[in-house]
């Protein structure tokens, strides 16, 4: 397992709210960030991540076109997908899942919880563990 994380996202603020969490508690995991779904979509099949964080509203597409697009690629089908969105509505949240998402955090999320999920679809124990 490699400690690589795509987060596709177009907000600034919110890939460095990420950016400064994985570099304080989580330092051995690598981050990558994209801002479309289309550069995401490309970095997820050459950089193969363990995982992916995907906003679900991106210039010129949803995170639902991105979902249906790494499931149906061979190469990127594996790969758990977990959703940060500030649409936290039951049917958007539902569709989400129905397309693939492995996961669903509403923004704004708390940062606990993220790394929680990251960690949980890592395979990861908590950071105080990883320092023995």
């Amino acid at each position: 397992m490699n400690g690589l994380v795509l987060y596709i996202d177009d907000d600034q603020d919110n890939i460095l709210v990420v950016q400064r969490l994985l570099k304080r508690a989580r330092p051995d995991l690598q981050l990558r960030t994209a801002m479309t779904g289309a550069d995401g979509t490309r970095m997820a099949v050459d950089d193969q991540p363990a995982l992916i964080l995907l906003d679900n509203r991106l210039p010129g597409t949803s995170g639902a076109q991105v979902l249906r697009q790494l499931a149906a690629d061979p190469a990127t089908a594996a790969i758990p997908v977990v959703i940060l969105s500030g649409d936290s509505g039951k049917v958007t949240v539902r569709e989400l899942l129905a397309a693939g998402a492995a996961d669903f955090l509403a923004k704004p999320f708390d940062i606990h919880q993220l790394l929680a999920i990251i960690e949980r679809y890592l395979h990861l124990p908590p950071p105080a563990a990883t320092k023995q």
